[in-house]
């Protein structure tokens, strides 16, 4: 570090200054600098970014200075690594505290930029660095209206054109989601380019940089400077030579408050360059609008235009004296140092993205760096898959025998339903996978349903629901019927606060989602209200009331008309997840006490908070005002208290069993193209969030990737059916089932009133049925029998294991969005 870092840098006013200035850096370098300078540094920046050590931030904020005074002017080249360090406002009573021997004001001292930077995107990783390219002298000329003092400066090897890089944050909040999105509109950001060819860039895209840049996870660029050496423009640091970005040339097409800025770099250690942020205070401009009535140029600036050499005139000579200003010969623009900044070459990118420097910058899977670095390999992952990645898909996998086992056998049980075929492999074709089967009949039920909305046209899919077999849960784990019973195993080493106990994900699996056909359940609920309840005599003349009660009237079938055309093409649903649950966590999403906001106040709060969980939140309320004269079906394991407060031993063993033999915590998944509505999932639904980093890892090593998690629910195996078509007069179909329904489950309406089943019906494919409550008058409690709810069957979906998926895309079974299914196929 040493070999960067010297008092000769920074140009003292004395030998006592400069004497001073050099004993000031060793002891910083001996007490500080004891381990790498990546440690060191993301020291300072976890100090500075968080508001509760707002009393260390003016030392450090002296060190950072001591550093940059010292550092090296170095001319940059290529891609960088970057990270903010510190915010600070600009202070515009600097002069007048400055005579009393103070540094800064009160006001500024309150730092309100840094307090709201940290509280929103210090360590979000939203800006990821710069790059500086090779520009043509005729290009800079015309960005600088030719200024002589620009273009004497002119260098091939110093003159550099650069833009900044940005990404989306990881698992980000309502504020953080929409701030790539308004940068991208406001600052005109371009897409990360991929080749040389890229168009729309100033600077020469040249292959080694493009090269370089695969370490830098980014996915938007943009935001112009142009950089060179020059004479650092802070007064504190007349004199100094740095490395210099500016943003301010009209020609750069600059954006608020980019107007107001330039950058300044210095070298402190290999492949690490300290950067100070500079803000004009003075003499700056708004930017530019658009006036598309007046004629000619339309981009009016809003402020005076960046001129750094123009020569005042008389009339601002004479100005400044009646104000009492020095009288200089160019605008002073009061530039302020407002922060501090790092440059880390990409050479290094595995010490910049360790542990013990600055991980929150570390790519994240599917990101550009994931492979390249090597982060894909690090855990290993259980994934049974029994097919040959590279394979046809199609049809090849008539000639793999465990394949051929796989896609041709089903998994069933006698049916419950005895008109049901003893043998339902009946239905397969020769020579047709189970999934080419159930694509096929899937086609003549749209096309026999598009006229009427019947359920007699969905009876195949009935059969095979009825011999299919449920799966179990072992040990705490989903656990179905086939050879290996589960898609993939991974822990995370993400630990999460659940409540008031930190907690990891434990035994994750998953399943592509695929829906079949759809059908509108209240349908149903309609004919039976029609049968039951109304009068028509009373109301419609007598003729029209006998036809209706006598004719047979059903609707198209438009909700799945709707999901072929339009649906699967725009809903990003991708499948569902299964993980152990723990009997803490359990007995809290089946609490339904009367003193729920005092036994768990925060997740309480959060119901209320989210405006569309109130369903839930109002059977928080209805269980606190006692609405049900039945306790709950657990009532008795859970009237000690909860499992923090008051649970006895015998009542948390109860809850141990439960976790271990009938539920497990599930989630569904969406695929890349819910990021469009990130924000509003986010403001919608509770529990919706990124996966951590060894579940996204274990995502996009498999066929088709997905990027959130959310829709809570709690698996629970052994359950009857609750719609009657499953089941006959003597036996109820045994199925597992997917319960939205409890109060502290959350989620967005209409999730609250879903309560699916799924069987197995070969090894690694699942048939399930989208079930809702149709009573929307009855609110959910364990107590009430399931014929209140009025549960009607609203469609059959499927979820599949990567073998399957595998297949499913080459079929094009449900596949929407084109553009999705190239990138998924991509990944195979």
């Amino acid at each position: 570090m040493s070999n960067y870092l010297s008092s000769k840098h920074f140009p003292s006013k004395s030998a006592e200054a400069d004497s001073q200035l050099s004993e000031a850096l060793t002891r910083l370098l001996k007490d500080d600098f004891d381990q790498n300078s990546y440690t060191c540094l993301a020291s300072y920046q976890r100090i500075l970014a968080d508001n509760q050590q707002r009393d260390l931030w003016p030392d450090t904020h002296e060190k950072l200075e001591l550093l940059f005074k010292c550092g090296k002017a170095t001319a940059l080249d290529g891609p960088m690594i970057g990270i903010p360090v510190a915010i600070r406002d600009s202070d515009y009573f600097k002069k007048a505290v400055n005579l009393i021997g103070e540094q800064r004001s009160l006001i500024a001292s309150i730092e309100w930029m840094a307090t709201a930077w940290n509280a929103t995107f210090a360590d979000t990783g939203l800006w990821m660095g710069k790059t500086y390219e090779p520009i043509n002298q005729q290009v800079v000329a015309k960005i600088c209206e030719d200024d002589p003092e620009i273009m004497q400066r002119f260098n091939n090897e110093s003159t550099r054109i650069g833009r900044n890089f940005f990404r989306n944050p990881p698992d980000p909040n309502a504020i953080q989601g929409i701030g790539l999105p308004a940068l991208t509109k406001m600052w005109r950001l371009n897409d990360r380019p991929t080749s040389v060819n890229n168009a729309g860039f100033r600077g020469q895209l040249l292959p080694e940089n493009i090269e370089k840049e695969k370490n830098i996870p980014y996915s938007k660029t943009g935001g112009d400077f142009l950089a060179n050496f020059s004479e650092s423009v802070v007064p504190e640091m007349s004199g100094k030579l740095v490395y210099q970005l500016n943003y301010r040339w009209q020609h750069l097409n600059p954006v608020f408050p980019m107007t107001l800025l330039v950058d300044e770099i210095v070298q402190i250690d290999r492949g690490i360059y300290l950067g100070q942020l500079v803000y004009a205070t003075k003499n700056f401009n708004l930017g530019s609008i658009d006036l598309p009535f007046l004629p000619g140029d339309k981009q009016i600036s809003v402020g005076p235009e960046y001129a750094p050499n123009e020569k005042k005139n008389a009339w601002q000579k004479f100005i400044a004296r009646i104000f009492g200003n020095p009288v200089t010969e160019t605008v002073d623009y009061g530039y302020q140092n407002n922060g501090y900044f790092l440059m880390m070459d990409p050479q290094f990118a595995k010490d910049v993205y360790a542990d013990d420097a600055f991980p929150q910058l570390r790519p994240r899977p599917g990101e550009s760096g994931w492979k390249e670095l090597g982060y894909k390999t690090e855990r290993a992952i259980t994934r049974p898959s029994v097919g040959n990645e590279k394979m046809d898909w199609v049809a090849g996998w008539q000639q793999h025998e465990a394949l051929n086992k796989k896609f041709t056998q089903f998994i069933c049980e006698a049916s419950p339903v005895s008109s049901d075929p003893d043998d339902i492999s009946t239905l397969k074709q020769d020579n047709e996978s189970i999934l080419q089967m159930l694509q096929r009949y899937s086609l003549q039920i749209s096309e026999q349903s598009k006229h009427e909305d019947k359920l007699k046209h969905f009876e195949v899919l009935h059969k095979l629901f009825r011999a299919g077999v449920a799966p179990d849960i072992r040990n705490g784990l989903f656990s179905g019927q086939g050879e290996n019973g589960f898609n993939t195993r991974v822990n995370s080493s993400t630990s999460r606060d659940w409540y008031g106990e930190m907690e990891s994900t434990q035994e994750f699996d998953y399943y592509h989602g695929a829906a079949l056909n759809l059908h509108c359940g209240f349908s149903e609920t309609f004919a039976e209200m029609h049968k039951n309840n109304l009068d028509e005599s009373l109301i419609f003349p007598s003729v029209l009331s006998n036809y209706l009660q006598s004719a047979d009237v059903y609707s198209p079938n438009f909700l799945d008309m709707m999901w072929r055309n339009i649906g699967k093409y725009i809903f990003p649903w991708a499948g569902k997840s299964y993980e152990r649950i723990s009997p803490r966590k359990l007995s809290m999403l089946l609490d339904e006490s009367p003193d729920l906001d005092s036994r768990y106040p925060k997740r309480v709060s959060e119901l209320r908070s989210f405006l569309a969980s109130a369903p839930h939140y109002d059977l928080v309320k209805k269980n606190h005002k006692k609405y049900w004269s039945e306790p709950g079906k657990y009532a008795a394991h859970l009237e000690n208290g909860s499992w923090d407060n008051g649970m006895t031993e015998s009542d948390k063993a109860f809850w141990q069993e439960q976790a271990n033999n009938n539920w497990v915590f599930g989630t569904n998944l969406q695929d890349k193209r819910i990021l469009a509505m990130d924000v509003i999932m986010r403001i919608a639904d509770m529990n919706f969030r990124s996966p951590d980093k060894d579940i996204q890892q274990l995502a996009y090593e498999g066929p088709s990737p997905f990027v959130r998690q959310g829709y809570v629910f709690l698996g629970n195996a052994n359950q009857s059916s609750i719609l009657n078509i499953n089941s006959s007069e003597t036996q109820r179909k045994t199925v597992f089932q997917f319960n939205y329904r409890y109060p502290m489950i959350g989620g967005a309406v209409p999730i609250g009133y879903c309560l699916d089943e799924i069987v197995e019906i070969a090894d690694g494919l699942y048939l399930g049925q989208l079930i809702y409550s149709t009573a929307f008058d009855e609110p959910f409690h364990s107590s009430v029998a399931a014929e209140k709810f009025n549960y009607q069957l609203f469609g059959y979906f499927l979820l599949l294991d990567d073998d399957w998926q595998r297949h499913r895309l080459a079929i094009s079974l449900d596949v929407g969005q084109k553009d999705a299914m190239v990138d998924q196929l991509a990944t195979v």
